[in-house]
């Protein structure tokens, strides 16, 4: 059963027909066309069409009616702040720069012993994504082996690596 059309969906969709000339974004034609069809037709047949649900459609009207395109618009979303205080972020950097754990014994840092550290140090759990992500931004990179080719003969390059002058 379709939603009785009122008046100001008609003078919507005329504006949203206006604003279809001027818009050149893919994700906002389809919303305009969308808000501008559901004047005229049932707005379960323009969001099965759309491909959309009908709480779309009308989330889509509202907006608009708002907000106008900018409403429309899909807004930035503030990144979820850190588990970790940049006090206790320094605290893992230096752990890694001094090659030691928190208690001062020598450790070969991985994900996992530094997500372990973590964990016991300050009580925070972090995934090891998230650490691996912080790092990078950080500017450390991980230790890897260097490439070697499976075809390589290994005792031709150890006696090549004998004979070197030095």
């Amino acid at each position: 059963m379709a939603r009785p059309k009122a008046q100001f969906m008609r003078k919507l969709a005329e504006r949203a027909l206006a604003d279809l000339d001027a818009v050149e974004l893919r994700g906002l034609e389809v919303k305009l066309k969308a808000i501008a069809a559901a004047a005229t037709h049932p707005v379960a047949t323009v969001a099965d069409i759309m491909g959309v649900t009908a709480q779309t459609v009308l989330r889509w009207v509202g907006d608009y009616r708002e907000g106008g395109i900018e409403g429309l618009q899909r807004k930035a979303k503030a990144p979820r702040p850190s588990k970790l205080s940049p006090k206790q972020k320094a605290a893992a950097i230096s752990w890694l720069r001094a090659g030691k754990t928190p208690g001062g014994r020598p450790a070969h840092w991985t994900i996992d012993r530094l997500r372990a550290a973590i964990s016991e140090e300050f009580g925070v759990t972090l995934g090891r994504n998230t650490i691996w992500v912080w790092l990078r931004k950080e500017g450390w990179r991980p230790k890897v082996p260097r490439p070697r080719h499976h075809k390589a003969d290994t005792d031709a390059q150890a006696e090549f690596k004998k004979k070197r002058p030095s």
